[in-house]
């Protein structure tokens, strides 16, 4: 018998290509599965999506279990634990330095970008709230459009976005791996409850993109391909693109988290105050259920 998955991904970004890859080479189908992917364009609402039931699988932010108070959410695997966002200004700002006063972007007050601008942004003296404001504009493309029309000072920018600014001679101020190195930025989640009564279609799920994951690996000609087509994208840019992770393997092929990233995670929500529950590693690591993985 098939069952029908649905899926939330964030925004239409190379962390989600193992989706696309599986359905299109026929995994999914193979595995018994029907997968709609719905792209929900912002890690809140693939957040909330997976909390109401809305899909049965996100690909979100590890923030995003880690700080329910209720503990509805797991992560059950990695996606992308390397960063390839770079930080991205309006015409006129030269140096970091110049965000004193400045406004500027994020996803989410208390997820992703937030954390990560923060973080990189103290590093060079400057305090959210003190010397710039966060703004919570959604997804890459909104925060890029915001830039161009002077409404963002600056915003962290991911591929193509990043690459599109870049070559349009907009400033940009640095890398935020060059900050962060190690950050596991993305996970596969889901409910704790619909996961334990629906085991083996989350592993035939989570078999299929580690499958998938391999093959954008080996196939770097078609996968650039099918890039270009899902992303809507030029060939170029989608070769741009798989070169940062096949270089940075931020994709891993089991699915496993990274544990310095997710050591990183908890650091940076710590400092942010967005961690619920006792100060120890037992609370956050007991949101973590592994055993779906491939080879568990």
């Amino acid at each position: 018998m098939t069952q029908s998955l649905t899926v939330g991904l964030v925004a239409p970004i190379f962390n989600n290509m193992p989706v696309w890859a599986a359905e299109n080479l026929g995994l999914f189908a193979e595995a018994s599965l029907t997968v709609t992917a719905k792209v929900l364009y912002g890690v809140q609402n693939v957040t909330s999506a997976t909390l109401d039931g809305s899909v049965e699988i996100g690909l979100g932010t590890p923030e995003g279990v880690l700080s329910d108070p209720d503990g509805a959410l797991v992560i059950v695997g990695g996606n992308a634990r390397k960063l390839a966002n770079a930080l991205i200004a309006r015409r006129g700002i030269a140096t970091i330095a110049d965000l004193r006063g400045a406004v500027v972007g994020v996803s989410h007050a208390t997820e992703g970008t937030a954390l990560l601008v923060t973080e990189m942004l103290a590093a060079h003296g400057l305090r959210a709230g003190r010397d710039y404001r966060l703004e919570a504009i959604g997804v890459a493309s909104a925060r890029w459009e915001a830039i161009q029309g002077g409404k963002l000072d600056a915003g962290l920018q991911t591929p193509p976005h990043k690459y599109i600014a870049q070559d349009q001679g907009y400033p940009d101020l640095g890398e935020i791996s060059d900050y962060v190195p190690d950050y596991q930025f993305t996970t596969v989640n889901a409910r704790a409850d619909w996961a334990a009564a629906h085991r083996g279609t989350l592993r035939a799920f989570l078999a299929a993109l580690s499958r998938s994951t391999k093959w954008l690996y080996a196939e770097p000609d078609a996968a650039t391909e099918l890039a270009a087509q899902v992303l809507a994208t030029t060939p170029e840019y989608a070769r741009r693109d798989y070169e940062h992770f096949a270089t940075s393997r931020s994709l891993t092929t089991d699915l496993a988290l990274s544990e310095p990233g997710m050591a990183k995670v908890i650091e940076v929500m710590r400092a942010a105050c967005t961690l619920p529950g006792p100060g120890g590693d037992a609370g956050w690591r007991a949101r973590i259920d592994l055993s779906f993985l491939p080879g568990s």
